[in-house]
């Protein structure tokens, strides 16, 4: 008899712990299952399948009718460690929204001088070439937009450009 309830013991026990890893093997697929649906769900992949469909809205950002202001031309002359500095010359058109203009004509002397001020801590190599000129426009548009602060520019083009 005394025999008998160890082996009950140890079968519980063998049983007891595949029922364990078994509870533990169905909780994590349960957990795999419900992860992947609610990410399916929520990314839109299940759409189709619930008859919902997509959006056709369409967003679009009404910038106001583009106008081009002309800046006067500006002479800096570059940084440099000689004596004679090489000079540009250069007259910048802006284009902006029509609503944006009057910001942009109030403030244009502190954009010319913003302007000439960055020209200045310019090398003549970091702007010769096409991704110079491409670098100073960039430039100039985030200098300008900081300017004309909470107005921007749309673009800036490049009426007159010379590098002596």
């Amino acid at each position: 008899m005394s025999d008998q309830p160890d082996d009950d013991n140890g079968a519980g026990d063998g049983k007891g712990g595949s029922k364990g890893k078994l509870i533990a093997v169905i909780a994590i697929a349960v957990m795999v299952i419900a992860g992947g649906g609610a990410a399916a769900y929520f990314t839109g992949l299940l759409d189709p399948l619930l008859g919902r469909k997509a959006g056709s809205k369409v967003a679009t950002i009404d910038l106001g009718t583009p106008v081009t202001h002309q800046l006067p031309q500006i002479k800096a002359d570059l940084k440099t460690g000689k004596c004679s500095a090489p000079l540009i010359r250069t007259t910048i058109v802006i284009q902006l929204a029509s609503t944006d203009l009057p910001r942009l004509q109030t403030a244009e002397l502190r954009v010319v001088d913003s302007i000439r001020a960055h020209l200045r801590d310019q090398e003549r190599e970091q702007m010769v070439g096409k991704a110079g000129t491409d670098k100073l426009r960039v430039d100039l548009t985030n200098i300008i937009n900081n300017v004309i602060m909470p107005a921007r520019i749309q673009s800036i083009l490049f009426k007159e450009f010379v590098l002596q």
